[in-house]
Parts: structure tokens; sequence; C-alpha cells
């Protein structure tokens, strides 16, 4: 089999470089090519080739995209960055029709919904499904209106984004009215989970993958410790109750591949908070306890293939951070060409 040509975006985010450690680890005959926006990001200097992109947001970043798909003979393009995302569900058709790459991309409406927390609660209670009770304050006075009513503490989030930013716990007045005017779309939601700092004691990340003929694999589920959006200690185990919701869950969603779901331990039991309608920062540690999305949605979606439902490790990971060494180099000679770089083995 020749060796399939896969273009991975937003190489500088943590997104994108999960897909690249997940795809580093596929027995495929893969070509591995990154990209992004700013010469200065390590994902760039890991990989056979590197390409620079456009701002999907500025003039003719369609056209110039197309023109990089061609030229590179790009068969897969897989999206790292979630800024991007709606831009290639919008243009999957266009770009797959032009150039014959299959973009791993859901559907427009799915992304529409995903990246909006009111509606996915609204989703949620509509089916059935354990939710939390989410509300759109008009200004600061309905608020306080809302809060009163739900009694502190309560979560004061953006409507729209992910990753955990912008979002604050309230557990006194005057923190609502400190954070509130931070917030382009502020949403009130009733807060679930114990009241402790130790998200590892009640906060998961999981993802299931549904393929070409709507089969389900998974899904996997990993308890985990947040710091700053990213998942740095998690536990992989049978944890039965979360898996059962999960599949509920995906039985009523049309979604095409991967999907990340953030969840905590209530009250009441399991609910939902965040839907991610992509690959998360978290797909590699997936990866290599055998849950491989991206190189399930080759297998499914590019190569045509039947997947099964992989068998699950358990077992506990630790995140820390890592260098990328570029030698003999300056940052001005880096933008005209893009070398290998080097990650030392430090254990």
């Amino acid at each position: 089999m020749k060796k399939i040509n896969v273009l991975i975006t937003g190489a500088g985010s943590g997104v994108g470089q999960s897909i690249i450690k997940s795809l580093n680890i596929s027995r495929l005959p893969l070509r591995i090519i990154s990209a992004d926006i700013s010469e200065l990001n390590a994902g760039l200097f890991r990989t056979a080739k590197s390409i620079l992109i456009p701002k999907i947001e500025t003039a003719g970043s369609l056209r110039k995209i197309v023109s990089i798909i061609k030229k590179n003979k790009i068969d897969i393009l897989m999206i790292g960055s979630e800024y991007e995302l709606s831009f290639f569900g919008i243009n999957k058709e266009k770009i797959e029709n032009k150039t014959n790459c299959k973009i791993c991309v859901t559907h427009n409406e799915i992304i529409k919904f995903s990246e909006d927390k009111y509606l996915t609660q609204k989703f949620l209670k509509n089916s059935n499904l354990p939710y939390l009770k989410t509300y759109i304050p008009k200004n600061l006075k309905d608020a306080y209106k809302i809060a009163k009513k739900m009694k502190l503490p309560i979560y004061l989030k953006n409507r729209f984004g992910t990753s955990s930013r912008n979002v604050y716990l309230i557990k006194k007045k005057e923190q609502l009215k400190l954070h509130f005017s931070l917030l382009k779309k502020p949403i009130i939601q009733e807060y679930a989970g114990s009241f402790s700092d130790d998200t590892l004691k009640n906060e998961y990340t999981c993802s299931f993958f549904k393929t070409k003929d709507k089969k389900i694999i998974g899904p996997f589920v990993a308890k985990r410790r947040l710091l700053h959006g990213t998942s740095w200690i998690t536990e992989i185990k049978n944890f039965h109750s979360i898996k059962k919701l999960i599949k509920k869950i995906a039985n009523k969603i049309n979604h095409i591949g991967s999907m990340n779901i953030q969840l905590r331990e209530g009250k009441q039991g399991p609910v939902p908070f965040e839907f991610n309608a992509r690959f998360s920062g978290t797909t590699s540690i997936r990866a290599q306890f055998g849950f491989n999305e991206p190189e399930m949605f080759i297998k499914n979606y590019f190569l045509n293939k039947n997947i099964k439902n992989p068998k699950i490790k358990q077992g506990v990971t630790l995140r820390y951070v890592e260098e990328v060494f570029l030698t003999n180099t300056s940052i001005k000679d880096i933008k005209k060409n893009f070398g290998k770089g080097v990650v030392n083995s430090w254990f």
C-alpha cells in the first residue's frame, strides 16, 4: 500500500500534537504533514514535512488551503485547532470536491451544537438525560436574580468556547459582579460535583467514535485532574455507569468520527458539562491505551474498512512538559526552512 498523506492543522496546539502522536504509533503507512498559522510551534518540527497555512478569517483562505492540499497531494486533513472546526465544517464538500481529500470533520449542525453550552444542556434535557440547569442572564441584575434562585455555588461561563476557558466558580455574590463583565456571552449553570479543588475526585473525560454505518466504537472513559484546561493526570478504568451514559448520548447524536464529552460526578450521578465534536488533547492518551481515533478514521472513512471495538488497557497517565531543540539556526532562519527538531530522552 502506498503511503497516505495526512495533514494535521493546529500543530502548535495540544490537540494537534495529540493527533500527531496518535498517528505516529499507528501501523498504517502514513506520511504525516503538520500545519499551523505560525512557524514557531513545536509540532511543526516533529513530522515528515511542515506547512504554513493562512488564518481562516483572512481573505482567500479557502482558495489557498485548496491549493496547499493539491500541491502536497493530501489524502486526509485532520483538524487540530478548535478555531478552524466551523470553517472546515462549512466548506467540507467544496474542499473534498475540488481536491479528493477526505476532511475529518462532522456535520456543521453538530459543531454548532457542541460549541454552545446552552444548547448542549437543552439537548440533554430534551433527551431525558442528566443535565445542568443553565440560564442566559440579560444583564448583571438578572444574573443576581438567577443566582439567588439557584443558590451558590454556581458556575459563570461563556456560552461559547471550550477547554474550560473563562469558567468561574462563584461562591460569593461579589465574585459574580467581578467576573460578569469579563464574558461576552455569559451563562449561569448549576454546580455539579464535590466542593473540592481536586477534579480527580469527580471529573471525567470521555470519547466515542461513530463509524460510517453509525456503529458506536467505545466509549473510552478516564478520570482526570485538570490544570489550565489540560488533563494532567488521568486514570483509565472500567467506569461502567459513565460508559452507559455516554452510549445513550452517542445513540442520539448524528455524528461523524470522534466526539469528546466531559462530565462531573454530581449529587444525582454523572452529568455532562462540555461536548467537543472533534479530537481532543487526550486523543494520544486514548491511543496509547488502545483507542486510536485518528487511526480509526483513516481505516473506516478513507480505507472503507470495518473496525471493531478495541481492547482498552487500564492504567494511569502523568503528563509533563517537553522541549523541541533546533540547533545551529535562528528564528529568522526558521521562517525560511523547517528542519526536524530533536527531543531529548531525558529519562
